[in-house]
C-alpha cells in the first residue's frame, strides 16, 4: 500500500502529465480542472453554488463537444483523454480526501465556466482540501498600503515545468543567456517574477544566466561572457527598472539582444502607453523596436503569455485568455472590443484556474491579445458573499 506522501506524489504527477499532454484538447482538460476545483476547492465551490450552478448532479463528459476553438494542438479524442486520468475526479489518483460529485456542466465553453474575481487571492486563502503545507507561496508586490495577493503553490514542479515549457514555445533556450535587473523585487522574497526568472536561470545549461547586482551601474562588460560564448542576451526587467536604466545611461546591447519588460510601471512611475515604453527602451538600449518583448503573468498565475516582438501576446496551450464584458463577466466580447481579461490557467489546477483579472485587454481573431492597462472603475462585485459567510 502506498504511503500518503507517495499517493500525493503520484497524484501531482498525474495532473502534470494531463495538463502538458498535447494530445488532450484544451476544452477537455479545462472541464476536468473545473470539476476538480469545484470538488476540492471550497471557496470556488461556494462561488459556483452562489451563481446557481448545480453541483449535485452527475455530468456526462463523454458528450463534451467544446464549441469554442481550442488553444492547443492535437486531435479530438472521444471517450478517452489519452492518459490515465479518471474523468470522475479529474485525476488518475484521488487525493486523500477522496472523490466527490461532479458539477453538472457537461460541455466546455469559454462562457460556461465561471471566472472568480482576482481579488479573492487578496481577501481569502485559496487552498484545496488535500493541501496542508504548500511548497511555495507567491505574494504580489502591490502598491503602498494595499494588501498583497497570496497564491499557495502545492506542486512546485508543475509551476517550474509550466515556466520552462511556456518559455520554450516562444524562444530557443539554447540561443539565449538571461540577465535580470529587478530593483524592488528583491525586497519581496515571495515574488512570482523572481521565481519565474530564477527557474529560467537554474535551467540554463550554459551557466551564463544570472541576476545582475543592483548596487552598481550596468556596464557593457556585464555581457562579455555571453558574447564570448556566441549567445544572445535576454535582459529581463520590470518596466520602471528598465526605464531607470535608460534614464541613467544604459549601455548599448549587442546585435541580436532582446529586452523583455514584465510590466510593473505603475508601482513606481507614471504609467505610460506600451508603445511609448517600447520605443524608449529600444532607443535607450540601441536595439530594434521589435527586439523589445513583453511577458504577461502575475502572482495569481502559474503560466505566462509572451509577446516576442509582434506587439501581441500569445499563450502556451494550457493557458487561455478571453475578453469579458465588465458589467456581465460571463459574456465574451468579440475580437477588437475592449474589456476585462479573463484567464483560464490550467497550471493553477491546485489553486484557482478560472480568474477574472482587473486588466483591460483586447483580442484579435487568432486569440492573441494586448494588455491596455488597469481597469479604473470600482472593484467588481463577486467576493462579498464569501466574506460574509
Amino acid at each position: 500500500m502506498l504511503s500518503e506522501s507517495e499517493t500525493m506524489s503520484r497524484f501531482f504527477e498525474s495532473w502534470r502529465r494531463s495538463i502538458f499532454d498535447p494530445d488532450i484538447p484544451f476544452r477537455r482538460k479545462a472541464l476536468d480542472v473545473f470539476r476538480h476545483q469545484v470538488s476540492h476547492v471550497p471557496i470556488y465551490a461556494r462561488f459556483c453554488d452562489t451563481l446557481g450552478i448545480d453541483l449535485s448532479a452527475e455530468s456526462d463528459d463523454d458528450n463534451t463537444t467544446g464549441s469554442d476553438d481550442d488553444n492547443t494542438t492535437g486531435s479530438d479524442i472521444d471517450n478517452t483523454t489519452g492518459s490515465d486520468i479518471d474523468p470522475t475526479t479529474g485525476s488518475g489518483i484521488n487525493p486523500p480526501s477522496g472523490p466527490k460529485k461532479n458539477p453538472a456542466i457537461s460541455q466546455y465553453s469559454d462562457a460556461a465556466i465561471p471566472l472568480m474575481p482576482i481579488q479573492v487571492f487578496r481577501d481569502l486563502l485559496i487552498r484545496p482540501d488535500y493541501l496542508t503545507i504548500p511548497e511555495a507561496v507567491f505574494r504580489s508586490s502591490g502598491t503602498s498600503g494595499s494588501r498583497q495577493s497570496t497564491h499557495e503553490i502545492a506542486d512546485l514542479t508543475l509551476y517550474e515545468e509550466s515556466c520552462l515549457r511556456g518559455f520554450g514555445r516562444f524562444y530557443d533556450p539554447e540561443q539565449f543567456a538571461v540577465r535580470a535587473w529587478l530593483p524592488g523585487y528583491s525586497d519581496n522574497p515571495n515574488s512570482s517574477l523572481v521565481a519565474m526568472i530564477d527557474t529560467l536561470i537554474r535551467h540554463d545549461r550554459s551557466g551564463l544566466s544570472r541576476f545582475l547586482p543592483l548596487d552598481q551601474p550596468m556596464h557593457e562588460s556585464d555581457f562579455d561572457d555571453i558574447r564570448e560564448q556566441n549567445k544572445r542576451i535576454m535582459l529581463f526587467g520590470a518596466a520602471f527598472g528598465l526605464m531607470d536604466l535608460v534614464d541613467s545611461g544604459a549601455p548599448a546591447l549587442p546585435s541580436g539582444s532582446v529586452v523583455v519588460e514584465t510590466g510593473g510601471m505603475k508601482t513606481r512611475r507614471r504609467e505610460i502607453p506600451k508603445q511609448e515604453l517600447h520605443h524608449r527602451l529600444a532607443e535607450g538600449f540601441a536595439i530594434p523596436r521589435d527586439a523589445v518583448h513583453s511577458e504577461y503573468g502575475m502572482a495569481e498565475m502559474c503560466s505566462q503569455a509572451w509577446n516576442n516582438g509582434s506587439g501581441w501576446f500569445a499563450c502556451p496551450p494550457w493557458l487561455k485568455i478571453t475578453i469579458r464584458d465588465p458589467q456581465y463577466p460571463m459574456e465574451l466580447l468579440s475580437p477588437g472590443k475592449e474589456g476585462l481579461i479573463g484567464v483560464a490557467d490550467l497550471a493553477n489546477v491546485h489553486s484557482l484556474s478560472f480568474i477574472l483579472t482587473q486588466d483591460r485587454g483586447v483580442m484579435r481573431q487568432d486569440g492573441t491579445f494586448q494588455v491596455l492597462g488597469r481597469w479604473d472603475h470600482a472593484e467588481l462585485r463577486g467576493c462579498n458573499f464569501l466574506m460574509e459567510s
